[in-house]
Parts: structure tokens; C-alpha cells; sequence
């Protein structure tokens, strides 16, 4: 459809956005975290003073999260459209799970031989394997295998909002969206009240993980307020008061909730993020075809999913073979784009089909 072509390139400049972050700032900045996932030691790199800036402000990590977050709120809907609640389900788990199993155990496989290759153990709790592959760790208290599956938790859970309330997705009415910020400002507000409750203590890791994938719900709600903005649902004052109020949910609970610590830090980039989503949506009858961006938005999934364990573990092996950083990414990068490539054709496309088709059948 080309009214949401910016919406599909806009996908495909997140994903790289997401990528140079890791390779360029995470890889870096947080080399004990990069040892933990990789197992591998950590090699206390020093970082070449042009490193930055690839790594610039404006253009970090979380950035393009909140981008892929709008999307997805965005493009959602059309999906409700075609399907019904159980088969708009059943298309979303196989439009996400073989996909990101492939990739999982690509990574791990990967890492698995990144470890032998530094002589240390290769150490998994299957239960910790498990949690993660179902997309269900942090209600677990299992951390993230390959730091980048805690979106694709909350993916999910709005898939079962969306599936739930989907007439309120597909028609524009306000106070769905009034009733949804105030629900998760309010669950917010009253975790630590129920954390201190006796009878629900052995839930509060569950409830945490829940409050967190919540407040990133409230911003993804932004981009179904521009779904009915677009189907001519919802006016342009709506749209934007609609947003607005949600912005400010989003913020509220943040602060009140458990990643409260972070708020300064990162809620600046989801603000931006709306801004780029906004004027792009305004201009998105100028949008056509470009080659480059459509083949990144084509593989961004895979490529989102696939990157982190194989870039972050070949990254090290090769820069340990004596290539200079700038050699090693134009060596790695290539790499993982043309694996993302080969799931995506191999697996995604595939996955995705069959999952439509028997959706259509329900």
C-alpha cells in the first residue's frame, strides 16, 4: 500500500540504527555484558576516538526500538482487519516464532563455537533456553539470551491486547485509549503496594515483567491512534491530543514503574521517535521505492534478531586474529546481512504464508 511505504523504510532504518548501536556503542560500552551472552572474556577494547561518532545521540539504539514500536502499533490493525481474533493470532505466532527460533539457535550455535574457540565452557540452563525461546523469560525472572528478545516478549502481549480489543483497535474512540493509559499508569502506581502483599509475593517477578511490557504498550497504542487517523476513524485534533495523552502515560509510568532509574536516559530517544513517526506520517504521500531501504525493511526482522549473538561473537574472533576494528565490521556486517537475508527467504517468508493461509481458514 503506498500510503505506508515510510512506515516499511522507516522499519528498515531502525533496524540499522539498532545494529550500528550495538556494533558501534554496546560492543564497546558494555564489553562485560558482550563476555556474559558471547561467553567469551572480556577483552577490555579500547575504542578508536571515530567510534563515536557512529554512536551519536540522535541516533542510538533505543531510538530505533521506539520507531519499531510505532510500527508496529501502526501496521497492526490492518491485520485485525483481514483475520479474526484467533486467526490474527495464529498468523502473528508464525510470523514471529520460527523466525526468531532460527535465529536463536543460529546465535547459540554460534556461540557455542565462539566459546570452544576460547577454550571456556558453554554453560546453558535449559530452562533459561526454554524461557527465552517461548518469548516468556522476564516473567521468569530469566534475562535476555541475546539482548535484543525483550521486544519481541512485548510483541506478544500486544498481539493478545490486540486480539482481545480489536474492535477498539479498528475504531476511533478516545476513551479506549483513556481507559488503557489510566490502567497502566495505575498498575504502575500500585506494584509496590503489591509487591508488599503476602499472598502475592511469589508473583512479583511476574507482575514486575508485566508493568515493564506494559508502559512500552502505552507507546505502541500511539501507532494505532495513527492507523485510525489514516482510515479516517479518528481526526487530525484527536490523533494529536490522543497521542499526546498517551506520551504522557507512557512517561508517568515509566517514572513510577521498575526501569523508573532509566527514564531520563532514554525516554528523550521515544519522544524523537514520535516526532520522526509524526512528520514522516505527515509527508507519507511522498514516499516511493528505494531499493536499499526496502531490502533493509525486507530483512529487518531476521536481521534484529540475528545480530547481536553472531555479530557480537564473530566481532571478537576476527578483531582476536589480528583485523583492526574497521576491517572487522566490514567483515562481520556483510556477513550477517547476507545470513538475515538467507532467513528471511528461507524461513520468514515461508513462515509468514502458511501463517496466512491458515489464519484465512479460521
Amino acid at each position: 500500500m503506498s500510503k505506508i511505504v515510510f512506515a516499511n523504510q522507516l522499519r528498515g532504518i531502525a533496524a540499522l540504527l539498532i545494529v550500528i548501536t550495538h556494533y558501534f556503542g554496546v560492543y564497546y560500552g558494555m564489553q562485560a555484558v558482550v563476555a556474559g551472552v558471547t561467553h567469551s572474556p572480556d577483552l577490555h577494547l579500547v575504542a578508536a576516538g571515530w567510534v563515536q561518532y557512529l554512536d551519536f545521540p540522535y541516533f542510538k539504539g533505543p531510538f530505533g526500538v521506539a520507531v519499531f514500536f510505532l510500527i508496529s502499533g501502526f501496521v497492526i490493525p490492518f491485520s485485525l482487519q483481514q483475520f479474526s481474533s484467533p486467526g490474527f493470532l495464529l498468523a502473528r505466532l508464525l510470523r514471529i516464532y520460527p523466525t526468531y527460533l532460527c535465529c536463536l539457535a543460529i546465535g547459540m550455535l554460534i556461540v557455542y563455537g565462539g566459546a570452544h574457540y576460547w577454550g571456556l565452557p558453554f554453560e546453558q540452563s535449559r530452562r533459561m533456553l526454554l524461557a527465552n525461546a517461548l518469548l516468556l523469560h522476564n516473567l521468569f525472572g530469566y534475562g535476555s539470551l541475546d539482548t535484543v528478545n525483550w521486544t519481541l516478549a512485548i510483541e506478544i502481549k500486544f498481539y493478545l491486547l490486540a486480539a482481545l480489543c480489536a474492535g477498539a483497535f479498528l475504531r476511533g474512540r478516545l476513551r479506549f485509549v483513556l481507559a488503557a493509559a489510566a490502567a497502566i499508569v495505575g498498575f504502575d502506581a500500585l506494584l509496590p503496594l503489591i509487591a508488599a502483599t503476602p499472598a502475592l509475593q511469589p508473583w512479583n517477578t511476574a507482575l514486575s515483567a508485566l508493568a515493564m511490557d506494559a508502559n512500552y504498550i502505552a507507546f505502541m497504542l500511539i501507532g494505532v491512534l495513527f492507523y485510525q487517523h489514516l482510515r479516517g476513524a479518528l481526526s487530525t485534533a484527536r490523533l494529536v491530543v490522543g497521542a499526546l495523552l498517551l506520551l504522557a502515560a507512557f512517561a508517568l509510568a515509566w517514572k513510577l514503574g521498575p526501569q523508573h532509574d532509566s527514564f531520563a536516559v532514554i525516554f528523550i530517544y521515544y519522544a524523537y521517535a514520535l516526532a520522526a513517526f509524526a512528520l514522516c506520517y505527515a509527508a507519507r504521500r511522498h514516499f516511493r521505492p528505494v531499493r536499499v531501504l526496502d531490502f533493509l525493511a525486507d530483512i529487518s526482522y531476521p536481521l534484529y534478531a540475528v545480530h547481536s549473538l553472531t555479530g557480537f561473537t564473530l566481532l571478537k574472533i576476527v578483531m582476536d586474529r589480528g583485523a583492526p576494528f574497521p576491517l572487522a565490521v566490514a567483515i562481520v556486517l556483510p556477513l550477517v546481512v547476507g545470513l538475515a537475508y538467507l532467513i528471511h527467504v528461507g524461513v520468514e517468508l515461508s513462515a509468514t504464508a502458511w501463517g496466512k493461509r491458515l489464519a484465512g481458514a479460521l
